[in-house]
């Protein structure tokens, strides 16, 4: 059985599909290349070290908040008062992760109090739930989910509470803990980004 010769479009629709395929591969090709090209002469894919910022904490007094910006981003200081470490040991039913489980912490703060001292937390001061930015909200004789509000953060938007470890509270529109970011202090310095 002879193959029959193929008709003039027959043989332009082949050509078409050799082009479009050799173009593919092509592309695929310069893709491959672009990406190699990139890690050579951006030193293999090495990450970038994180700004530091050097804060001085020496002047916030026990039951003082601070906002201060790093990287564009806001960061809350709170220095804690003897009462405020103790509230925070005490299992409290209303948060919705106590053990900061599903957190963004740095796993050394892993604990009741988030953070590399029991006096200072430290939190990126943005809520979970819309990102909008987060403030102090100081104890009040209102009840709060059936206890008395001992005091902690609070969102600007849709007034999700945190406590004073940044835990947020069940029941809240934000479903997750205050982000903590990686910090260091020596002495009364705050060092951001280490």
């Amino acid at each position: 059985m002879m193959d029959r010769p193929l008709s003039a479009e027959e043989q332009r629709r082949r050509l078409r599909l050799r082009v479009a395929a050799k173009l593919m591969v092509g592309f695929a090709i310069l893709c491959l290349l672009y990406v190699l090209a990139a890690q050579v002469f951006t030193g293999g894919g090495a990450t970038p070290a994180m700004p530091t910022l050097r804060v001085a904490t020496a002047d916030l007094l026990p039951g003082e908040s601070r906002v201060i910006s790093w990287e564009d981003r806001p960061v809350l200081l709170y220095r804690r008062r003897v009462e405020d470490i103790a509230q925070l040991r005490s299992p409290d039913d209303r948060l919705r992760d106590a053990s900061s489980r599903q957190s963004k912490q740095p796993d050394e703060y892993r604990d009741d109090l988030r953070s590399a001292s029991p006096e200072l937390y430290v939190a990126i001061a943005l809520g979970t739930d819309l990102g909008c930015p987060v403030s102090f909200l100081p104890a009040e004789r209102a009840q709060f989910q059936g206890g008395p509000w001992t005091g902690g953060f609070i969102d600007s938007c849709r007034k999700s509470r945190y406590d004073l470890a940044g835990r947020v509270y069940r029941s809240q529109y934000a479903d997750r803990n205050l982000v903590v970011p990686r910090y260091v202090l020596e002495g009364d310095t705050l060092i951001l980004g280490r």
